[in-house]
């Protein structure tokens, strides 16, 4: 007896599992749920969110905010994440069929692939994705708030000038009602770890007041759209924020009605007390304008 079959199932494995958030399926899905009950209500007419992507005990909280602030009504989700170990241009696609956690397998969204994949500035590599965490730990959130909802990854590498623009217009045809964008970023790495001391670490106070005012810029930039501000502010102080290639696509992308809402903000250092390395964590709602 023959017969067709269709194509072989691709998954790709999760790798942070039992490290950056829980292994066990049913206490994973417990400590994200119950962070995403705390988070407050639905903003409705959610486009885009910025959220932090450490590990969940660090940026937990403040990623559910901003998921809890999406609500759940999405046919499609796009993650929009750094490259943190390989160097490419442009944007990467993950040519597989899903992406497996332990709250089961994501389905990736192949018509939204292929709809891009017709951009110079967007290749499938599969390579760039095997060490990456900035896209891998939005799924566990995505999975509890629209279960089955398909998902396009792309990691964003390096961008020459007008890459962002070019792939903001690949890109904005997707962006619109029931698609949710999710770009994954943390914000001001600071200390001598990431290279970045814009005063010395003497004490906690004056290094959370420096970051603190080095988020409140780079934040008021973002949420007012604000892309060429955003990106010549990063490059005059030189402020490590991993995703400020995918959040400069983001901003250039959204409708230009689109209104930005900052819903949460902490930083690691209000959870280890370490002020000599810190790294700082927002959340923000992009919304379409009111009728």
């Amino acid at each position: 007896m023959s017969g067709t079959t269709g194509p072989v199932p691709r998954i790709k494995e999760a790798h942070l599992a039992g490290r950056w958030y829980p292994a066990d399926g049913a206490q994973l899905a417990n400590e994200v749920r119950t962070m995403l009950a705390r988070g407050g209500p639905a903003m409705p007419g959610a486009l885009a969110l910025l959220v932090p992507h450490a590990a969940y005990q660090y940026s937990g909280p403040t990623a559910a905010t901003g998921f809890a602030a999406a609500g759940g009504r999405f046919a499609r989700a796009i993650i929009l994440a750094p490259s943190h170990f390989a160097r490419f241009r442009g944007a990467a696609l993950l040519p597989m069929t899903g992406y497996r956690t332990p709250l089961g397998v994501v389905a990736l969204d192949a018509p939204a692939a292929a709809a891009l994949a017709g951009s110079a500035l967007v290749r499938a590599n599969p390579a760039v994705f095997v060490r990456e965490h900035a896209l891998e730990i939005q799924l566990p959130w995505l999975q509890a708030l629209i279960p089955e909802c398909p998902v396009l990854p792309l990691l964003v590498g390096d961008l020459e000038p007008g890459d962002a623009a070019a792939l903001a217009a690949v890109l904005r045809p997707l962006v619109v009602p029931g698609t949710l964008v999710v770009v994954s970023s943390d914000l001001t790495h600071y200390g001598r770890r990431f290279d970045y001391l814009p005063v010395p670490p003497t004490d906690a106070t004056t290094v959370a007041a420096a970051v603190r005012r080095l988020d409140d810029a780079a934040l008021d930039r973002i949420v007012a759209r604000d892309a060429d501000g955003f990106v010549a502010w990063a490059d005059e102080t030189g402020a490590t924020i991993c995703g400020r290639n995918a959040l400069d696509v983001l901003l250039r992308a959204l409708p230009a009605t689109a209104r930005g809402t900052r819903v949460a903000y902490a930083t690691s250092l209000d959870a280890t007390g370490d002020y000599e390395h810190t790294v700082s964590y927002a959340a923000v709602v992009f919304t379409a304008a009111a009728a």
